[in-house]
């Protein structure tokens, strides 16, 4: 098991001073609201009929139309062919808007609800009203295949401009931020976007999907949201709300990986993909409540970044950034014209956009065998009260012999990672190279590398780019680590452990790889790159988490052109068109209670894209259900081992690693691996055409080249599509 990103939210509120924090003025934009640089527009005039609406005449796609009401409060998508409409404002059948307060119907009503704050002396508190709730003007201008409309809201002083545009697959959405004003005391802090797009009533058929883990869903019907409180999931985390990983109490944090939602309703549905602004933004998701009977889904995006200065205050109180964060925001939405699409249908939508959009190319090779995973552990420093002890589990010598048993047992296609290598051992960085003595030294991994080299084997060498230890020295705390927006340093607790700055980060790549050319590796694994953005304030590194993006993706790239090929650990959208493989990809969601079920959302997506690994089978509860999902979902098999017992780490940080000694493991090991490539071998680049639960804990899995995988994790034997499934196990047809 892989200990998360130490992360510090909770240390932020121990501070008792800020260096440069609070005193900060507004920076207001002199952009014309009706003009961007990406795109010209040109005030039109609109013909609106009897109901308000008005087509947009700038619109050209042969499947859909795009209408807006003339108090541009309302845009109306219509399917040319089938007739099916979308509308922003609330439609929801079986939904009586008279029942409700006029303020409400405001709500209800208006394309987006803004949040706002005074950065001098609001001391935190952030204002929201919808468009309609607010005194406005509006005017509308003419784009290639849509309408921008720009909202001047007098009351806060803000000027918007939204962008409303159409193609042959639906209906996108942009918020140039060049083109916002804000021309009075108040600030733009977020903006939450088509809120009632997909809204539905308890009695409605279908469900939401949403990005929690592997992906979940709500369904209308499912009285276990009722009352529940809206659920806010920040894309790819919010980094200063993690808890300090270091609290073996800690609760886990949802993992948001994707930047998608969807919508599936009675008469059509949507796959939303947040395309651009998507490290800004969160899925939100409103059940139906008392007052108001109406579930909805939607996303959100900041504007600004807040954070806690605590002077003067036992409590402390918000400040936001000066600026606003840089770069359009923008929402594309996949409309489907018909009821009851699938989260299948939305995953393979996303999938296409992923190949159609992103020129992602498979990087599974077809026909080839199913590589056995292994992680092994070597060494870490074990703290005493005078002098650290270095505890040794796994020598090179000793890789190579586990190795060779695997060959032995007729595994033959194994894609071995080394883990706690490092000069000093497992969490030393920033330092990593030479590898330590204690496992072998340099001609150590010579050698296992060179044996590996002649039996096809291929080798990756862990890495943690993203944190730095005072005990390790090696970086500079005012230019390589992480700073806040107060001007505070993202550490921990004890000021032992820190974040280094993307940039620093890919320095620190750059020497790993002139040393690691010395070794013959086939690539890296990095540690968490995709599990963590950071951004970073600090005034002579300065980040954003779009530039991180840019700069993770480039370290992946830079390790498959010097080694062939880059692992990343933690499945963020950004890693998937790059990495050759991902580790750590959650097969579940989060468990919150409004949820109705998890679903493979994400493994729909990229199977027989990219391969990927979950959790290590040693390290479950329970072995034979750990394996029904990784046969369901498609994963590698995987385990982490040691040559030696795993009690040796007990009193180390990395003692969560409890059964690993691979004696233990090896036969189990072998027997998966020879079972796979006998029954997935020819469907493991194959992508999923469909998956079901065809009754209780019964699953059917359908790939395009017509292969079938039954999976029955029931205690009895069933028989479904005649077909008999054996207790606790698959087959394949």
């Amino acid at each position: 098991m892989k200990r998360k990103l130490i992360t510090f939210g909770l240390a932020l509120f121990m501070m008792t001073c800020f260096i440069g924090c609070g005193d900060k003025k507004a920076q207001k934009t002199e952009q014309p609201s009706q003009q961007t640089e990406d795109k010209k527009t040109e005030k039109i005039n609109l013909q609106f009929d009897s109901e308000g609406f008005a087509p947009v005449s700038t619109v050209s796609s042969e499947k859909f139309e795009l209408y807006i009401n003339e108090k541009g409060s309302a845009i109306r998508v219509k399917d040319k062919e089938t007739g099916s409409v979308w509308d922003s404002a609330t439609t929801a059948e079986g939904f009586d808007m008279e029942q409700i307060s006029a303020n409400w119907q405001k709500k209800m009503e208006s394309p987006f609800e803004l949040y706002y704050t005074d950065l001098e002396n609001g001391h935190g508190a952030v204002i929201n009203l919808t468009l309609l709730e607010m005194d406005y003007t509006h005017e509308f201008y003419g784009i290639e295949n849509g309408v921008r409309v720009v909202y001047d809201m007098s009351n806060p002083g803000i000027v918007l401009a939204v962008d409303y545009m159409i193609d042959d697959q639906g209906l996108r959405v942009e918020i140039p931020t060049n083109a916002i004003e804000e021309k009075g005391r108040y600030s733009l802090a977020r903006l939450k976007l088509l809120p009632y797009l997909a809204d539905a009533t308890d009695d409605s058929e279908g469900y939401y999907f949403y990005p929690d883990g592997s992906g979940a869903i709500m369904e209308f019907k499912d009285s276990s949201h009722y009352k529940e409180s809206e659920l806010t999931l920040p894309l790819y985390g919010d980094l200063t709300s993690y808890k300090n990983t270091l609290d073996v109490l800690a609760e886990k944090s949802s993992e948001v990986l994707l930047p998608v939602f969807g919508a599936s309703l009675p008469d059509r549905g949507f796959l939303a993909i947040i395309e651009e602004g998507a490290e800004t933004a969160s899925v939100k998701v409103t059940p139906a409540t008392e007052v108001i009977g109406i579930n909805s889904i939607s996303c959100e995006f900041v504007f600004r970044r807040s954070f806690t200065d605590m002077r003067g205050s036992e409590q402390g109180f918000l400040t936001f950034d000066d600026d606003i964060i840089p770069g359009t925001r923008a929402v594309s939405y996949r409309l489907f014209d018909k009821g009851g699409i699938t989260y299948v249908d939305m995953a393979k939508e996303y999938r296409s956009y992923l190949v159609d959009e992103l020129g992602m190319t498979s990087k599974v090779e077809k026909d080839s065998n199913i590589a056995l995973s292994l992680d092994l552990f070597m060494g870490i420093k074990e703290k005493g009260l005078l002098f650290d002890e270095f505890k040794t589990v796994t020598t090179f010598d000793q890789a190579q012999k586990i190795l060779e048993e695997l060959e032995d047992n007729g595994v033959d296609t194994v894609e071995l990672q080394l883990r706690g290598w490092t000069k000093n051992g497992y969490f030393t960085d920033p330092a990593m190279f030479p590898p330590s003595s204690k496992v072998g030294g340099k001609s150590g991994l010579k050698d296992l590398t060179a044996y590996a080299k002649d039996k096809d084997i291929e080798v990756s060498l862990e890495a943690n780019f993203l944190e730095a230890r005072a005990e390790s020295g090696g970086f500079n705390k005012r230019d390589d680590v992480v700073y806040l927006g107060n001007n505070s340093i993202f550490e921990n607790y004890d000021e032992t452990l820190f974040l280094m700055t993307p940039k620093a980060a890919s320095s620190n790549l750059d020497d790993f790889i002139k040393e690691a050319k010395d070794y013959n590796i086939n690539g890296i694994s990095f540690y968490s790159l995709g599990q963590y953005l950071f951004y970073n304030y600090n005034t002579s590194n300065p980040t954003t988490q779009a530039e991180c993006v840019d700069i993770w993706q480039e370290m992946l790239k830079k390790s498959q052109d010097n080694f062939g090929k880059s692992i990343a650990q933690g499945g963020n959208s950004y890693v998937i068109p790059v990495a050759d493989k991902i580790t750590d990809l959650p097969y579940e969601d989060s468990g919150y209670q409004l949820t109705t079920k998890g679903v493979p959302f994400y493994q729909i997506a990229v199977h027989g894209l990219v391969s990927y690994t979950g959790k290590a089978g040693n390290l479950s509860s329970d072995m034979e259900k750990e394996k029904l999902k990784w046969a369901e979902y498609g994963y590698n098999p995987y385990f982490e081992l040691t040559y030696s017992g795993s009690e040796d780490l007990m009193y180390t940080d990395y003692s969560t690693l409890f059964s690993s000694t691979y004696s233990d493991w090896i036969d189990d090991a072998s027997e998966i691996y020879a079972e796979f490539n006998k029954d997935f071998k020819d469907i493991w680049a194959a992508q999923i055409d469909d998956h079901e639960e065809i009754q209780d804990d019964v699953f059917k899995v359908t790939y395009d080249n017509g292969k079938i995988v039954y999976v029955n994790y029931n205690d009895e034997k069933v028989t479904v599509d005649g077909v008999s499934i054996e207790a606790k196990d698959y087959t394949v047809k």
